[in-house]
């Protein structure tokens, strides 16, 4: 028997919205896009390009229990989350395929492997493979609140031709962060599962994130440089480092009634949505016309 969805619910307003769109991203753009550092650079870049096979699998693990869902709003928010994370794959393909072109060609390659343990896991354990995506979505939507709440993340370090990027991809991280919750918590629900999946997912960031870096660092001459390292892990773990501010966030998903929207965050993405509405998408990206 599974347990009831959790409240809160989302803001009354709440919509999921597929944007197809593009971004600006050539090989024009400067290779050190983030605060012109990198370390920086290329934390972002080696997250970044897990999602093409990691938002791939979200997906899957999703739909695998469309059937076992009577509610059709849920349903629905099934079908938009899938689009939006299609997008949001092909969108950081292009990226990917970008630095491929620039030389860092590890991260394609560990793509592939990636990705092909991701369809195994959807094969052989859907259920686990379902409570690893609503973990690691808790991971992204925390990041999505932390970036848009902090207008400075944007106003300067990054580079334009990124920006967009990461509001557009940030914004419909809130807009659907609760999607895979609700499908678990209506097919199954219990409580253990997903802290163990939250466990391992914290686990597996801190040791993927380094391992995907160090190429790309090494390919520059920098990663047995100490001054790297010395100023890019408070970058990260530092007293307002990007995973040590947002803890009391993280923290938040060990609760038994915890729910993405105790978050009341939808706030924080209404001018983003203003923007596409009003089909004012050069600042943002372009809609794809093909």
């Amino acid at each position: 028997m599974s347990a009831a969805i959790n409240a809160p619910t989302a803001p009354h307003n709440h919509k999921i919205i597929p944007r197809d769109v593009t971004f600006n991203i050539t090989d024009a753009s400067p290779k050190y896009w983030f605060d012109n550092d990198p370390f920086k650079t290329h934390f972002f870049n080696a997250f970044f390009t897990t999602f093409p096979p990691g938002e791939d699998f979200f997906v899957r693990s999703v739909i695998y229990y469309r059937g076992e869902i009577e509610d059709p709003k849920l349903q629905q928010e099934i079908t938009d989350f899938s689009t939006q994370e299609g997008h949001h794959s092909r969108c950081h393909q292009d990226h990917l395929d970008v630095l491929t072109r620039q030389g860092y060609t590890s991260l394609e390659r560990e793509n592939k492997i990636i990705g092909a343990l991701g369809k195994w896991a959807n094969k052989r354990f859907p259920k686990a493979s379902l409570v690893n995506t609503l973990a690691l979505e808790h991971f992204t939507a925390l990041l999505a609140h932390q970036a848009l709440n902090e207008p400075e993340f944007f106003s300067d370090p990054a580079h334009e031709d990124f920006t967009p990027l990461f509001k557009w991809h940030a914004a419909e991280e809130i807009e659907h962060k609760a999607v895979a919750y609700d499908v678990y918590m209506a097919v199954d629900g219990r409580y253990w599962p997903r802290i163990f999946a939250m466990v391992f997912s914290t686990i597996a960031l801190l040791l993927i994130l380094p391992i995907r870096m160090s190429p790309l660092l090494f390919k520059d001459g920098l990663l047995f440089r100490w001054k790297t390292w010395r100023n890019g892990l408070p970058f990260l773990f530092g007293r307002n480092g990007l995973f040590t501010k947002p803890w009391r966030h993280y923290v938040q998903f060990y609760r038994r009634d915890f729910h993405p929207w105790d978050v009341q965050d939808y706030d924080l993405i209404a001018q983003i949505q203003k923007v596409y509405e009003n089909g004012e998408l050069l600042s943002l990206g372009k809609a794809r016309t093909a």
